[in-house]
């Protein structure tokens, strides 16, 4: 008989004007949930090891593209860890798919709409399914693949959790262009549709284990629902909103680059309204606050999300005394300046 699991994670909820210190590994121990009936998450610890890959990012790696999913990380955990059923439904699809090793497709019913939900890198040893096999809400379907396994084709420990509506059945993991992730779910959205809650976790970027650490060796907090994405085309860092529809690059809210030089820099390409000394960061660096905006002719800034083509907030600062890094901090006008504040604040130089 199948097993029958309710997953919730237990969580910890750090401060975003604070640096959080990093989740510790631990053992994977499911317990039954307090779970809004209609949907449950398909793993433990959903919000707090979703730290690598999230909807919309543009992914260049041994991939390219807009990942389409959540990434669920488990790289540091030994021991066995289940993988369930978000919902009834039917087995579409049980088998080794290439860039996944084990996959599941499952077309679930929630409420009066059908969705298909991707379980990625998973054990097909651990359990047996069938096409056209029904599966129940919280249901067992499998155990994550060891890391650099046939199991996962050689990725890290991690479930890519995908969710689409339509007939067809899709095992992409990636889409080219940015047009083509509007025909996805956003499993944040989702979940929230469906009464599930996703704790709203936030963490520090860290530049030891985050993409872009060996350019910003920097430390500062990520606000809770919010998540970073690397900008492969400029070495930039893209602060945005894991809630909400299009791309990682479409839901910016921070915006961060850095240039090598003597002294604060502007380019000739934007007007410069008003400028501000200010200290930001733990050890209170020395700051350069701007307001600016792109000079009327000047083509759109880009690989960079819109709002940098309009009148915003921009902050550099550095920790060096001479000929040095300075990195750009510049802020979405529709965030909260308290919000960019606390990012601020939380700054920590790190080489």
């Amino acid at each position: 008989m199948k097993r029958l699991w309710l997953l919730i994670g237990s969580l910890a909820l750090v401060g975003a004007s604070c640096i959080p210190p990093p989740s510790p590994p631990g053992r994977v121990e499911p317990e039954l949930a307090k779970q809004e009936p209609q949907a449950v998450l398909p793993i433990a610890g959903y919000a707090s090891r979703r730290t690598y890959k999230q909807f919309g990012e543009y992914i260049a790696d041994r991939f390219r593209g807009y990942h389409v999913a959540d990434d669920i990380e488990y790289d540091e955990v030994k021991e066995e860890v289940p993988v369930v059923a978000i919902a009834a439904g039917t087995v579409r699809k049980f088998g080794r798919v290439s860039g996944y090793g084990g996959v599941a497709v499952i077309s679930h019913v929630i409420g009066d709409e059908t969705v298909n939900a991707i379980y990625g890198h998973l054990d097909l040893g651990s359990d047996t399914w069938q096409e056209g096999a029904k599966v129940e809400r919280g249901q067992f379907i499998a155990n994550l693949g060891d890391s650099k396994s046939a199991a996962t084709d050689g990725e890290r420990k991690h479930l890519h959790f995908g969710l689409y509506r339509g007939d067809e059945l899709r095992l992409q993991g990636y889409e080219t262009k940015a047009e083509a992730v509007g025909v996805w779910l956003n499993p944040t959205d989702f979940f929230a549709s469906h009464g599930v809650a996703i704790e709203d976790y936030s963490r520090a970027y860290n530049p030891a284990r985050d993409l872009g650490g060996s350019t910003y060796k920097v430390r500062f907090a990520i606000p809770g629902g919010m998540e970073v994405e690397y900008v492969h085309e400029l070495q930039a860092l893209n602060i945005f909103t894991l809630k909400g529809a299009g791309t990682a690059r479409e839901r910016s809210q921070i915006f961060i680059r850095y240039f090598d030089a003597a002294s604060f820099l502007t380019l000739p390409t934007v007007t410069i309204h008003s400028t501000e000394d200010v200290l930001v960061g733990q050890r209170k660096y020395k700051a350069r606050r701007y307001d600016i905006e792109k000079k009327s002719g000047v083509p759109n800034f880009p690989y960079q999300p819109t709002w940098r083509n309009a009148r915003h907030t921009v902050t550099d600062f550095t920790n060096a005394s001479g000929f040095g890094r300075y990195y750009v901090v510049a802020k979405n006008p529709t965030l909260s300046d308290a919000i960019y504040q606390a990012v601020l604040m939380s700054l920590q130089v790190v080489d």
